[in-house]
């Protein structure tokens, strides 16, 4: 029986050994009763929004009220924001995919069409419905937004899908496909290729080349990495064919991304806080993924990173809802400590639309081929109720307490660095910014505000 016992032990010691995870170790939990989620702010965090959509725009790249899944790359001293979008709810054709930039991450351009709604083939059925396609366009959804190649070149992605009726569902496995265009310096862009087509589709069926056409070999190159590349290729599992052969772990999980941990492992997360590890690069997995330990989150994207002072930061819902949006900060990649407020404020749902919900959700930073902003802050991306656009800068290292007292004297101080210990909240009709030396609130906005707060030191009184 000793013998047994001893062996035992030593197998139940490697199973836990194996299944090493990132965890939550802290106390601290969201109270959703509360938008803010009486979550201590992460300080000096500026919330910006870089689209607010209106129907009364006379163009449908603002006027469309359902937008969603946005994606942050920085290339070329530039930032670039892609978002899907459509008229009204989701997965609602016509869908497109719409393109912003911006130099400082404050002043961002008007959005662009870089992937316009896509007719379906007149006729086509799909697998398991009995709609046929009749002036029917296809809805667009995307994991991956963008990808820089080893030759320094960005690329847009995005994904064609096909909702032919109610309940039917774009990331069956059965759309059109995955598309692909590069991002030239000054703003211009290529031509839009198919990267991989779902098996209804191909070349002859589809109104885009496939990439393998292009005379630039570059081009060619680039699409060929990104299909080579196991960590990306999991990405598009949702939407690609069920037995894609690119795609390494073909079961339902959704939302990937990942981070490098400091002995070489790879730490995925995905949707609702599941997680795994890879030691070959994503190829395999160590354990099927499984929720975080201690991480509370439900059905909408996690974001991990490695942070540019060597830790690492998860940001995410810390709520069965999409509310309030915070960071957690961990040194080793594994186990987080704390838990911050990044953004709680959840302003009114301007207009209706199917599967829209309220808050800062489906939050996305910078993937680790795609840039690194000069400032050396956590940069990331997400969509306010499915309708609006907001980026977050959040300062690293990432602070919860303040060390003096304030004494901003902003006449005194150094351009561009008056309020990088204020916390904004700054949407594009009541814009929170200095102006003349002046922290200057302005409000246009009937459905918003402008939002300026500053942590101090609690104080104590002095005997007397």
């Amino acid at each position: 029986m000793k013998i047994r016992l001893t062996i035992l032990l030593i197998i139940n010691s490697s199973l836990l050994t194996g299944q090493d995870t990132v965890r939550y170790i802290g106390s601290t939990l969201s109270n959703v009763d509360y938008h803010h989620g009486q979550l201590s702010p992460a300080i000096g965090v500026h919330n910006i929004q870089t689209m607010r959509a209106n129907r009364a725009d006379n163009n449908n790249t603002t006027s469309w009220t359902y937008n969603h899944a946005p994606m942050l790359a920085y290339w070329n001293n530039t930032f670039y924001l892609e978002y899907l979008s459509n008229p009204v709810g989701e997965h609602v054709a016509p869908g497109q995919t719409l393109l912003q930039s911006s130099k400082d991450g404050y002043n961002w351009s008007a959005p662009v069409v870089i992937f316009p709604p896509y007719k379906i083939p007149d006729g086509f059925v799909k697998e398991g419905r009995t709609e046929v396609a009749k002036n029917s366009y296809a809805v667009m959804h995307q994991r991956i937004g963008f990808y820089t190649s080893k030759s320094k070149r960005l690329f847009a992605l995005a994904y064609y899908g096909i909702a032919l009726g109610k309940g039917d569902d774009p990331n069956d496995g059965n759309g059109i496909g995955r598309v692909i265009r590069e991002i030239k310096a000054g703003g211009t862009l290529g031509p839009i290729y198919f990267l991989r087509y779902n098996h209804s589709f191909n070349e002859k069926n589809t109104s885009y080349p496939f990439y393998t056409s292009s005379t630039d070999k570059g081009f060619v190159t680039a699409c060929d990495e990104i299909l080579n590349t196991p960590l990306l290729m999991q990405q598009m599992v949702e939407e690609a064919d069920r037995n894609d052969p690119l795609i390494p772990l073909k079961k339902d999980f959704k939302a990937f991304n990942y981070y490098r941990l400091p002995n070489g492992n790879i730490a995925g997360l995905w949707k609702y806080a599941l997680t795994s590890i890879t030691k070959d690069e994503g190829k395999t997995w160590q354990y099927n993924p499984t929720r975080a330990p201690g991480f509370v989150n439900a059905n909408a994207k996690i974001w991990g990173q490695k942070t540019s002072d060597g830790k690492y930061a998860t940001v995410y819902n810390p709520s069965e809802f999409r509310w309030p949006l915070a960071i957690s900060v961990s040194d080793d990649g594994l186990k987080y400590k704390n838990l911050l407020l990044v953004n709680g404020e959840i302003t009114s749902l301007r207009y209706g639309g199917a599967y829209k919900s309220y808050g800062p959700q489906y939050v996305r930073g910078i993937q680790e081929m795609d840039g690194t902003p000069p400032d050396k802050n956590l940069w990331v991306v997400y969509s306010m109720n499915k309708e609006d656009i907001w980026v977050s800068k959040i300062p690293v290292p990432v602070k919860d307490k303040a060390a003096t007292h304030v004494n901003d004297v902003f006449a005194s101080m150094r351009i561009g660095e008056e309020l990088d210990q204020w916390n904004l909240y700054s949407p594009l009709w009541c814009r929170t910014v200095m102006s003349d030396k002046k922290l200057t609130l302005a409000d246009s906005d009937p459905f918003d505000h402008a939002k300026a707060e500053r942590v101090f030191p609690e104080s104590k009184k002095s005997g007397g």
